[in-house]
Formats: structure tokens, C-alpha cells, sequence
């Protein structure tokens, strides 16, 4: 947790926080929470939170990227958030554009905000910022070129995560990928297989 902690306020602030929680307690005995109100003292911010979540308890961290659907967009449904949500009847769409919902999710107890970032084919992004206290969350946004793929926590700041195979998915097929895999993989089975005939033989 001390790596998430300097990935999320950075090496300088975190170095500062250590240079004085040493200067302040060396040939003393400090207890984790003068840590703890160095850190809030230092960093500027109240981080009981953080404390709470990775050493108070024993929650497991574990987000993921739950759906991913990008299609062309029709002028016709609910758009917004919120209380802003409503149902809107448009003229027809001028210029081709894809609507992109992206589904996350948190699987386990522990709570921690997370990055959300969907790439499209035209080569650009979209971030949002979530506090990751509900269950799940849809992020939705139209775009000029459809998604290419989503990922929760892109920056790997959360290093307790406990499975990062589930923090992203992709609408690419990796049909080629998994085939040049496999091939190599027989073909060191079979090579290896051959040494050891020949070696019998």
C-alpha cells in the first residue's frame, strides 16, 4: 500500500513525507498513526480514508471493466446523468457519430477512486474520474469514431487490485495474436519432442 500511496500523491510528495515522519521520530517509537498524521500534515489532505481501507481492514480491492458497446448513434433516446437524464427527440444526425457505453465494476469490498479511460480507432481518449463506492457505474459519450478499447485504472495506481486480467477489455479481435501463440507454443512442443526421439533413436 506504501507503492499505492506514492503513485497517488507522487515521488516528491511522498519523499517529503518520509524525510520528515524520519527527522520527526528517529531513536523513537512511533505508532502507524503518527505515520498516518504525517502523511495528512505533508500531503495536504485528509487520507483517513486510504488508511482505513488498506491497513484498518482487511478489504480486498478488485475493479474491472464489466461491458464495453460501441455503435452508431441514433439522435432518439436518453441522454445525460443524473437528475439530468431525459428523453430527447432530434433531427437527424448531420455527421456519423458512435455512441460508447462503457460498464465498470467494483467486485470486492475495498473502495478506492479509479481512473476510467476508453480509446477509440481515431487514436484519442476519454477519461472519466471514478469514486468507486457503487457497485457499478456506466459511462457513456459519443464520439466521431467508434471505441477500440476501455480500461479502469490505466496509471495501475491501485497495485492492491487483486485481479488486473478483469481492468480491461477491448473490441478488437486477437484472433492473430492467439493463433502466432499457440503456433509457437507447438512448435516448441514438437521440436522438443523430436530431441528427445532423437536422443532414443
Amino acid at each position: 500500500w506504501l507503492h499505492t500511496l506514492e503513485r497517488m500523491l507522487g515521488w516528491d510528495v511522498l519523499q517529503r513525507i518520509l524525510s520528515t515522519y524520519y527527522r520527526r521520530w528517529a531513536f523513537k517509537h512511533p505508532r502507524p498513526e503518527d505515520f498516518f498524521a504525517i502523511v495528512n500534515e505533508v500531503s495536504g489532505q485528509d487520507l483517513t480514508w486510504f488508511f482505513d481501507e488498506v491497513y484498518r481492514s482487511s478489504r480486498v480491492f478488485d475493479y474491472g471493466v464489466d461491458d464495453l458497446r460501441s455503435a452508431p448513434a441514433d439522435d432518439r433516446g436518453y441522454y445525460g446523468e443524473g437528475a439530468a437524464r431525459a428523453f430527447r427527440r432530434g433531427a437527424p444526425l448531420q455527421a456519423p457519430t458512435y455512441r460508447t457505453t462503457v460498464v465498470v465494476r467494483r467486485h470486492e469490498q475495498g473502495v478506492f477512486p479509479v481512473d476510467v479511460r476508453v480509446g477509440f480507432e481515431d487514436g484519442q481518449e476519454r477519461r472519466w474520474r471514478w469514486d468507486g463506492r457503487d457497485a457499478w457505474k456506466a459511462f457513456e459519450v459519443e464520439h466521431a469514431s467508434p471505441a477500440r478499447a476501455a480500461q479502469v485504472d490505466p496509471d495501475r495506481v491501485l497495485l492492491l487490485d487483486a485481479n488486473v486480467t478483469n481492468n480491461s477489455v477491448s473490441l478488437a479481435p486477437a484472433a492473430h495474436a492467439a493463433a502466432r501463440k499457440w503456433s509457437l507454443a507447438w512448435m516448441i512442443w514438437l521440436q522438443d519432442h523430436l530431441l528427445t526421439y532423437g536422443f532414443f533413436v
